[in-house]
Parts: C-alpha cells; sequence; structure tokens
C-alpha cells in the first residue's frame, strides 16, 4: 500500500475552504472515490501546527505514480507547488 498524506498547516480558515473547494475534488478524482477533510486533534510534540488532514491511496508506488500522472494528478501538482507553504505532503511506502 502507498498513501500520500496532506496536512494543512494552521492559519487562517480561507484556504481550509480553498483546499477544500480546489484540492478535495482534484484528490478524490485521483483516489477513485471521494477524499474527506478531518481535522487534526492534536500535535503537541511537533512545532509546526496543522488544522486539518487528508490522503489518497494506492496498492503501489507504481499505481500512485499513475493516478498522479492523470490530468488531475497534474493539476494537482501544479496547485501543491504554488501553495506548497501552506501544506506538509508525505509520502508512506508500506511494502
Amino acid at each position: 500500500m502507498y498513501k500520500i498524506l496532506i496536512f494543512i498547516i494552521k492559519s487562517d480558515s480561507d484556504f481550509v475552504n480553498y483546499f477544500t473547494n480546489n484540492f478535495l475534488p482534484l484528490l478524490s478524482d485521483i483516489n477513485g472515490k471521494e477524499v474527506k477533510l478531518a481535522k487534526v486533534e492534536s500535535n503537541l510534540l511537533l512545532d509546526l501546527k496543522y488544522s486539518h488532514f487528508c490522503e489518497i491511496a494506492a496498492n503501489s508506488k507504481d499505481e500512485m505514480d499513475r493516478k498522479l500522472n492523470s490530468s488531475s494528478g497534474r493539476k494537482l501538482g501544479k496547485l501543491l507547488m504554488e501553495l506548497h507553504q501552506k501544506l506538509s505532503v508525505i509520502n508512506v511506502n508500506y511494502d
């Protein structure tokens, strides 16, 4: 299993709304099912504080690479590059 975890750095709520309207539809399309945004309840041991979190998953890194090379995946990549200062992205490989 391969996952991409996206954490929204705690900031103004306008970005959360922007993320919900612009990122979640792309993530849902890439994932093949609805991606929901969850609240981060606590992260006391981290210097950087997060407000929200979501994830997408695939059976393997190769499958995730194929998903990210789709039209929605390329749009997501552009958004991530433009707004990387408001997000943390972590890739996890369970292999």
